[in-house]
């Protein structure tokens, strides 16, 4: 007969009523993803940044969820960042962010209302006013001229917008993911 030893969670549950992170979802890939951490064995920071949980009354918080979930992302980012200079060399490195960065700054200079495609007619899309100040600032970021906290960057939000008159949701949130993945191995 197995004795499992029961921890306890770093997570504080939402009242009853209220939408949390399923419990046993969130403990289970927390007790995994330390693991394979600490065994070096399978886990990437695409695996925990891909990560969901069902949202039921009483679950954890979410923000003390994603936040640790974000710290583990990072980490993992940074490790991998490290392991790629070790294989391949800080020159190679340097050069594949300079690729990254070129290829965001392609999309950051296009003209205001142009930078991403727009939403398709009848679907919600980002507001193209919002995105395009958000944009700038994440240009005058990456040109040394202004400062964008990562968290700023993780927790934008924008404000919907009928088809042809908004951007692309997908494309704008694939985008962001892209300048977090740059700004954290940066740091």
């Amino acid at each position: 007969m197995s004795s499992k030893t029961h921890t306890t969670s770093p997570f504080n549950s939402v009242a009853k009523r209220d939408y949390g992170y399923h419990n046993a979802q969130v403990d289970e890939f927390i007790d995994a993803a330390r693991q394979a951490y600490e065994t070096d064995t399978g886990i990437t920071a695409d695996t925990v940044q891909a990560k969901t949980f069902d949202l039921v009354r009483g679950g954890y918080r979410t923000d003390q969820v994603d936040q640790v979930l974000e710290r583990l992302e990072d980490a993992l980012r940074k490790a991998e960042r490290d392991d790629y200079i070790a294989t391949h060399g800080q020159q190679t490195w340097d050069l594949k962010l300079i690729g990254r960065l070129e290829e965001l700054m392609g999309r950051l200079e296009r003209p205001r209302t142009e930078k991403f495609r727009p939403a398709t007619t009848g679907v919600s899309g980002y507001d193209m006013d919002e995105v395009d100040a958000c944009m700038a600032r994440i240009n005058s970021h990456l040109q040394d001229e202004d400062h964008v906290r990562l968290q700023d960057v993780r927790n934008v939000t924008f404000s919907d917008q009928k088809g042809p008159h908004g951007y692309d949701e997908a494309q704008v949130d694939a985008f962001l993911q892209a300048v977090i993945e740059l700004l954290v191995v940066l740091d």
